[in-house]
């Protein structure tokens, strides 16, 4: 009876340990999921730091480098060593009214550099100009075009790539728009050369003009004219009409004298009512063609005051070059004495001696 106790015992104390055995392990797995978990958690938070921390990253450089930012004013371009546009920034998109496929692949002349500037110089040589004189490219300033044909003005930054040979491999350009401050200064440059009402050259600018054609037909023996130009009875014009009539007058003589000379030709405003035409490489019967053309301009031009048209005439003078004349103002004042000889001028032409 003992033996059969003594062996249920030692079974009830195998069983017990197996079962301490049992919830040990049991509790292992539990904790070890319970680790795992955690682990998953910390990667997971691991995770989203580091995102945070690419995103403040990011955050800054917007903020204290303008390049990289989306709000940046700055056009970026980057060409290969002829031209050819390889990329792009957003801005400069937007700025030139392109989309990225209609620039990437396109040489810059051309495209976003006109081929030929206001001043009609060429520029297809500029990317060739640029890597010869790097330095020289440092920096500058030239127009652009736009996709729908405005011309601005870009202050650029060049940097020129080169690879392992030493050859130029890339253009990279930072530009920033000054047209505004190109459109100030060619105001600027208007109001100092230019007669606010007509548009044509004060008298300062032509005069100045002046020296220089004379200089030059002086120096080449090449013919130079001219002509000067006055309202006739104008003061009865003006005191009959008013104010506004007399300058409408003056308005319609003036458009007649650029409807009837060349854009190499000189228009100038002397005094109220005297105006002076400069004719370079134009001999004493040119300049007498373009005169009879000015006053049929002017005469033909309608100027209606209460639906009544107003006929407006004009008395001019010619004077051309003479070896006796050194300066422009003794081409002026031969034309001036014409004009002023003519006692009665009405609608006439006179030629100085």
């Amino acid at each position: 009876m003992d033996s059969v106790l003594f062996r249920c015992f030692d079974f009830a104390i195998v069983m017990l340990v197996f079962a301490l055995y049992i919830l040990k392990t049991n509790k292992h797995k539990e904790e070890e999921k319970e680790l795992q978990n955690k682990i998953v958690e910390l990667n997971n938070s691991l995770l989203a730091t580091r995102k945070d921390l690419e995103d403040i990253t990011k955050e800054h450089n917007h903020k204290f480098d303008p390049y990289s930012s989306k709000s940046s004013k700055s056009v970026i371009l980057d060409m290969d060593k002829d031209g050819i546009i390889k990329s792009v920034n957003d801005y400069a998109l937007e700025f030139f009214g392109y989309s990225s496929e209609e620039l990437v692949g396109k040489n810059v002349i051309g495209n976003l550099v006109p081929l030929k500037d206001s001043h009609g110089q060429n520029t297809s040589d500029l990317i060739d100009r640029i890597k010869r004189n790097p330095r020289l490219y440092l920096d500058n300033e030239c127009e652009n075009l736009c996709k729908d044909g405005r011309i601005v003005w870009i202050s650029w930054t060049n940097r020129i790539i080169y690879d392992e040979n030493n050859e130029v491999s890339e253009i990279r350009s930072v530009g920033f728009d000054i047209t505004p401050r190109k459109e100030l200064e060619e105001e600027l440059r208007n109001m100092a050369i230019v007669d606010p009402v007509t548009g044509t050259l004060n008298r300062r600018q032509f005069v100045e003009d002046g020296i220089k054609e004379m200089k030059r037909a002086k120096r080449y023996k090449r013919d130079l004219s001219v002509i000067l130009m006055t309202i006739d009875k104008f003061a009865t014009l003006n005191h009959e009409h008013g104010s506004f009539v007399g300058d409408q007058a003056i308005k319609t003589a003036v458009q007649a004298c650029r409807n009837s000379t060349r854009d190499s030709d000189y228009i100038g405003r002397l005094a109220d009512i005297e105006f002076a035409i400069l004719l370079p490489e134009t001999p004493l019967d040119g300049a007498k063609i373009v005169a009879q053309r000015i006053q049929n301009e002017v005469m033909k031009s309608g100027l209606y005051v209460n639906n009544v048209q107003i006929t407006v005439t004009t008395s001019l003078s010619i004077a051309s070059r003479q070896n006796s004349d050194e300066t422009i103002e003794d081409l002026l004042f031969r034309s001036f004495n014409a004009l002023k000889a003519n006692k009665d001028r009405q609608n006439t032409i006179s030629v100085a001696d």
